[in-house]
């Protein structure tokens, strides 16, 4: 018995200790992938062995976590479908294959943790034969029916896999090497115990001159962005592609794209030539990473990988014009183009405190007299209430979103009271004459009913629907359009509208900037003897008369982005007790011309008597 169980014994060991003395094989992260990494159908866009000729852009920043070269950090700030977890995956595989060592993945949280392990790990160990014996066998030795969620043993290591949200995993063992995933989205403090990423590190100082840190993430919001931070302590490596017309070396940058065309190029910053998507796979081939900044330390490396870089089938030019477009005047989808698409962290100009002196310098003091100033074909109205007063806007909008203030009145009246909606109606009838001649009324109002009084409001706009007149209550769904299609409310007869607080918020935001911005360049402009209008797309024009307290009302509501659920989130606050009623009046009468749906370049043209050929 004793012989048998001494020979069952060594048996049971006797491929792990083979497989330890065996030297490792020399191999590269980026070799050993091609012949072992395996994607599977379905959810990846280049299923099979993976090939890395698709993105040469990867050899390096592979290569820098190959041991052995005085690289400690490798930082990799990308966009979209760049390849930045295959890179993780690809090294990961290595360390379980080739070259075994205690590793640690964390991942934002226990969700994405899971997800990562049940559909990105263990499909890749079920396709390697060599290493799901291995594992499986650990898991035997182990007497573990199957190999856990949040641990992959192989004969000399484990993979570990931690979360940011937990001290655990991340104080559990010593490690080699760490992978931060999705940096920017783990939280400033883990259980009250401190920074996940420093916590991690500490499990580290056993491997000193041998440890690898590998930080992969898109980025979030400028000065609070993790993966940001760590990529300006690097040399800030920047991917060079030739000019296929002049093979002059320069970066793919939005200021080098050109969206007008139906098919997006980029065009050569020296000799223009327009390069088509399906170029770009010549371009990376001959491409190479240069260094642009010096670095804090030495053994640090930096990549900025732009979704503008992706191989064709992947993410493609078209699709960063889309989104580029959605976030014209929406910040949030903004934030999603510059955060993926550009691979950018996202400083959004609506954060910065507006001040109503810069505003005022927006008042347009040709205004004519006895007409509209020129460039308006549409009016709307925005209302909002309270016990004491009614304030209300008059919009005049123009071709691409181009706005004016025509009117603000307050009337210090009980709005409880039928005479002052009677006088409110007196208003909305006015007409305005258009500098051609044309008279024009106000098209439609948003009246605001969620503030105070809401049964006279309801009283005042039930039956007026065929004036445009409508009732609205503003919407704190994140995804609420800028007004959305009525509700019946049986009990007070009337149809409600939600306003998406969040869209109208933004958008009047977005030309409040945008104007300052302009105003700005006209200065400088100005400084260099250049003439330049104040005129384009979103801006804003004010009446002259305004008071100064309708431009503290418009500039108080501020905006700023919080983390909830682990995600950025914009949100617009008004310090209590403070007015912002010309702000809710612009966002009503936004709402107004949206739910109108007219195509305002058109009627512009028709208005100065220009049709889409040419001048009539």
């Amino acid at each position: 018995m004793t012989k048998a169980y001494e020979f069952q014994s060594f048996a049971s060991i006797k491929p792990v200790v083979s497989e330890c003395l065996l030297p490792p094989e020399e191999i590269s992260i980026r070799e050993h992938a091609e012949r072992n990494l395996y994607l599977p159908a379905g959810k990846n866009p280049f299923p099979g062995l993976v090939d890395f000729s698709k993105t040469p852009y990867l050899h390096e920043p592979l290569d820098a976590l190959m041991p052995d070269n005085g690289v400690e950090k490798v930082v990799l700030m990308k966009g979209w479908q760049t390849g930045g977890t295959l890179s993780g995956l690809a090294w990961m595989l290595w360390v379980m294959d080739a070259a075994p060592a205690y590793m640690l993945i964390v991942q934002p949280n226990d969700e994405l943790r899971k997800t990562f392990s049940q559909h990105r790990i263990n499909p890749i160990i079920a396709h390697c034969s060599s290493l799901r014996e291995r594992v499986e066998h650990e898991a035997r030795r182990e007497r573990l029916e199957k190999d856990s969620i949040l641990t992959k043993s192989f004969p000399g290591g484990c993979l570990f896999l931690g979360t940011a949200t937990s001290t655990s995993a991340l104080r559990s063992h010593s490690f080699q090497y760490v992978m931060f995933d999705e940096v920017s989205a783990y939280p400033a403090n883990t259980q009250k115990n401190g920074d996940p990423c420093g916590l991690a590190i500490g499990r580290t100082s056993a491997y000193e001159g041998r440890k690898k840190l590998f930080y992969v993430s898109t980025p979030s919001i400028a000065g609070q962005c993790r993966i940001e931070a760590e990529y300006l302590t690097t040399d800030q490596r920047k991917y060079f592609v030739p000019c296929l017309g002049c093979g002059h070396m320069q970066l793919i940058t939005e200021a080098g794209m050109d969206f007008s065309m139906e098919l997006p190029v980029f065009r050569c910053e020296k000799c223009h030539h327009a390069h088509l998507e399906q170029d770009k796979t010549e371009m990376l081939k001959l491409g190479e990473w240069r260094p642009t900044a010096r670095p804090k330390t030495s053994n640090c490396r930096g990549y900025h990988l732009p979704a503008l870089y992706a191989p064709p089938g992947m993410w493609s030019w078209r699709s960063t014009r889309e989104q580029l477009l959605k976030g014209v005047d929406n910040p949030e989808e903004k934030k999603v183009y510059y955060n993926n698409c550009l691979g950018l962290p996202y400083e959004d100009a609506a954060i910065k405190p507006l001040d109503p002196g810069d505003l005022k310098n927006c008042i347009d003091h040709s205004w004519p007299t006895d007409r509209l100033p020129r460039g308006i074909g549409y009016i709307t109205a925005g209302v909002d209430t309270h016990p004491d007063h009614v304030d209300i806007v008059i919009m005049g909008w123009g071709r691409m979103g181009e706005r004016w203030v025509i009117d603000h009145q307050r009337l210090q009246r009980d709005s409880n009271h039928e005479a002052t909606w009677l006088e409110v109606h007196c208003l909305l009838q006015q007409e305005f004459l258009h500098h051609s001649g044309t008279t024009l009324r106000i098209a439609a109002t948003c009246i605001d009913t969620g503030g105070h009084n809401t049964g006279a409001v309801y009283d005042f706009c039930r039956g007026r629907e065929h004036e445009f007149i409508l009732a609205v209550k503003g919407s704190s769904n994140r995804s609420a359009p800028i007004i959305a299609a009525a509700t019946y409310k049986k009990e007070a007869d009337i149809f409600l509208f939600p306003v998406g607080k969040l869209a109208t918020h933004g958008r009047l935001f977005s030309s409040l900037a945008r104007s300052v911005r302009k105003l700005e360049e006209i200065k400088a402009a100005q400084r260099r003897a250049v003439a330049m209008e104040y005129a384009g797309p979103g801006l804003i024009h004010f009446r002259p008369g305004l008071d100064d307290s309708f431009f503290k009302e418009l500039t108080m509501p501020k905006a700023k982005w919080v983390r909830r659920d682990g995600k950025d989130q914009l949100t617009y606050m008004t310090v209590a007790g403070m007015d912002d009623h010309a702000h809710d009046c612009i966002r009503y009468a936004d709402a107004a011309r949206e739910f109108m749906h007219q195509d305002i370049d058109a009627i512009c043209d028709q208005l100065d008597g220009i049709t889409r050929e040419g001048t009539v």
